[in-house]
C-alpha cells in the first residue's frame, strides 16, 4: 500500500489542486484512492462535489 502526503504550512502552494488531480488520475488507472481533507476550509471535499457541512 502506497501512502502519499501533500503538506506545506504556507497557503496557496497548490496542495489541494495537486491532491485532486493526482487522486483523479490514479483512480482512472484503476487504483483505489482515499483522499483525506484535513483543511478546515474543506476545499478538497467541495472539489469532489461533497457538502462539508453534511459530513458527520
Amino acid at each position: 500500500m502506497l501512502k502519499l502526503a501533500c503538506v506545506n504550512q504556507k497557503g496557496g502552494t497548490g496542495k489541494t489542486t495537486t491532491v485532486l488531480h493526482l487522486s483523479y488520475i490514479l483512480a482512472r488507472r484503476g487504483l483505489r484512492v482515499l483522499a483525506v481533507d484535513l483543511d478546515p476550509q474543506a476545499n478538497l471535499t467541495s472539489a469532489f462535489g461533497m457538502d462539508p457541512d453534511s459530513i458527520e
